[in-house]
């Protein structure tokens, strides 16, 4: 075989799926920089019709930061296929369907979108990259076609038998029950893990509950750590002693009962200089709780505010349950910002290193870490500078590499172009 035919068979062609702006694109772009992105599926963007419209009044509703994140960037033109009847199917269900619950709702609109997609193909693709258990339909189809299923498994499977678990000990902290989602959603993932040829987690507690769900999926494994992309513009965390931050939007599986148990704790042990911020949105519920009279809610916050609140805090605390990379752990770490952590946040954090690492659920050690970090200012000078020494990691130069490499080893069949068949016959 002719080193130009075995390039034919073995070379990545890589088609991305995926629905919103997760990593800000970053995964599409990051394969066309590498050469070997042949298109992007994706709903409601910039390119589309929403996105544009949304653009457009984006402005004088105040909404120019959110709607960023749908602006794709570093991929051709005609490389972005964007459709916006996902969106659409979606609110038409809500006004007529409403009894359908959330994961029906999840479930209809990658149905809606992956007919979409079979109408535009495999654009000469020979690897399908997709995400948990979106997309199935079409998956079922590239298959059908002899491509190679790749999916990105960014949270644990077993994320909902945990939820499940957390809802019962905080039935007041959930939100409205989703009768049935944990059974569709098993059944959703167990096709998931059949149809994919491999299964790509960003850490290792993803790949443990891979293995403890899906046994025979096992081999198919690869642990790719996500990477970051916050620029902190060579601006380094200045801290303000006792500023602590949370931060994310889904407060149960966070763990954010259990911090605010720790902030009462802390506050009866006089450390009155203590001030848990927490950024993300939050119901009236969350923020009225009882349980959280002495934490700050802070709301959404855009890209600029954040970055602020990472140079600024003392550290970061993020005792979750069940994550599959923590982007915020991750973006903390970049600005020098010492971590306490579970290792349920999925984050490649050492302790004692990066910062402290506690048990899930465990109010009474996440109190002591917080004490432990605020007191002793030699740990958590120690802690910030191993942060700063661990950026190269995080970089987005690094995820590539890291990311190419697993394709490269794919070694996916594949049926070669005309023009590559000509040029394997010269």
């Amino acid at each position: 075989m002719s080193s130009s035919s075995l390039e034919a068979v073995e070379s990545p062609r890589i088609l991305v799926c995926q629905h919103g702006s997760r990593h800000r694109y970053s995964i599409p772009r990051m394969l066309e920089d590498e050469e070997v992105l042949t298109a992007l599926y994706t709903d409601s963007s910039g390119v589309s019709w929403i996105g544009k419209f949304m653009r457009y009044i984006g402005g004088p509703l105040r909404l120019t930061d959110r709607l960023d994140r749908w602006n794709i960037q570093g991929i051709p033109g005609e490389k972005i296929y964007s459709s916006d009847l996902p969106h659409i199917s979606d609110v038409f269900g809500r006004l007529f369907f409403s009894k359908r619950s959330p994961i029906e709702r999840f479930q209809k609109r990658h149905q809606v979108l992956s007919k979409r997609m079979k109408k535009w193909g495999l654009q000469d693709s020979n690897i399908v990259y997709s995400m948990y258990h979106e997309n199935l339909d079409f998956i079922r189809y590239a298959k059908e076609q002899g491509g190679t299923s790749v999916v990105d498994v960014f949270i644990s499977p077993c994320t909902e038998k945990i939820m499940e678990q957390e809802t019962a000990l905080f039935p007041d902290w959930a939100d409205s029950a989703d009768k049935g989602a944990s059974g569709l959603l098993s059944k959703m993932w167990d096709e998931t893990a059949s149809l994919a040829d491999l299964l790509i987690c960003p850490s290792e507690w993803v790949a443990e509950g891979v293995a403890a769900c899906s046994p025979h999926a096992v081999d198919k494994i690869r642990i790719v750590p996500y990477g970051c992309s916050l620029n902190y513009r060579n601006q380094v965390n200045k801290p303000v002693p006792g500023r602590i931050l949370f931060a994310g939007r889904d407060p149960l599986r966070k763990g954010l009962p259990y911090l605010a148990q720790a902030a009462s704790a802390l506050k009866l042990d006089g450390l009155s200089d203590i001030d848990i911020r927490i950024a993300g949105q939050m119901s009236e519920e969350v923020v009225k709780h009882p349980l959280c009279k002495d934490l700050n809610f802070l709301g959404q916050l855009n890209q600029s505010e954040m970055e602020m609140e990472y140079l600024a805090a003392d550290m970061l605390v993020l005792p979750a349950l069940s994550e599959g990379f923590a982007g915020v752990v991750a973006e903390a770490i970049g600005a020098g910002c010492p971590v306490i952590v579970t290792k349920e946040a999925g984050s490649p954090v050492h302790d004692g290193r990066e910062g402290l690492i506690v048990p899930s659920r465990d109010t009474e050690a996440l109190t002591a870490a917080i004490r432990r970090m605020f007191l002793d200012r030699n740990l958590r000078q120690h802690c910030s500078t191993e942060c700063l020494k661990q950026i190269p990691f995080y970089s987005e130069k690094m995820w590539r590499k890291r990311l190419i490499k697993v394709f490269e080893e794919c070694n996916c069949p594949m049926t070669p172009t005309a023009e590559e068949q000509d040029k394997s016959s010269v």
